[in-house]
């Protein structure tokens, strides 16, 4: 079961905003800083049935905290349906679901995948 923490203004717009992932190739949401978006879109996205996500974060400190934060509200342990790949190393396994990515594994991947195939949503932080 995914919960949302309620003090969050995402998980009040959680509906809406499933909808719009649902109906729409690209969705942009905007919110403030701590609003939510970082930690509860992944798991939105994970609540309406994908199971290969990448999120991207712009240093690895953040891909690494942010997984472990996902991990722990999701009750999962880190390197299984939550995980992290950032340059030297990497905690993901076959049953990763969400995973975070720094900017530069995201590019580095295109080369491999010019479509990215390997995910089905791509949510792109900051």
């Amino acid at each position: 079961m995914i919960s949302y923490p309620p003090e969050l203004p995402v998980s009040a717009a959680r509906e809406e905003i499933a909808r719009a992932i649902e109906g729409h190739q690209v969705v942009i949401v905007a919110g403030a800083t701590g609003s939510g978006k970082t930690t509860q879109l992944p798991k939105i996205c994970l609540e309406l049935g994908r199971t290969k996500i990448a999120h991207t974060q712009p240093r690895r400190i953040a891909a690494r905290t942010i997984a472990e934060r996902i991990a722990h509200e999701l009750e999962v342990p880190l390197g299984g349906a939550v995980g992290y790949k950032v340059r030297f190393t990497d905690q993901v396994s076959a049953d990763t679901k969400i995973a975070l990515v720094t900017d530069g594994i995201l590019l580095n991947e295109i080369h491999r995948d010019r479509l990215l195939r390997r995910y089905d949503t791509i949510i792109v932080d900051e």
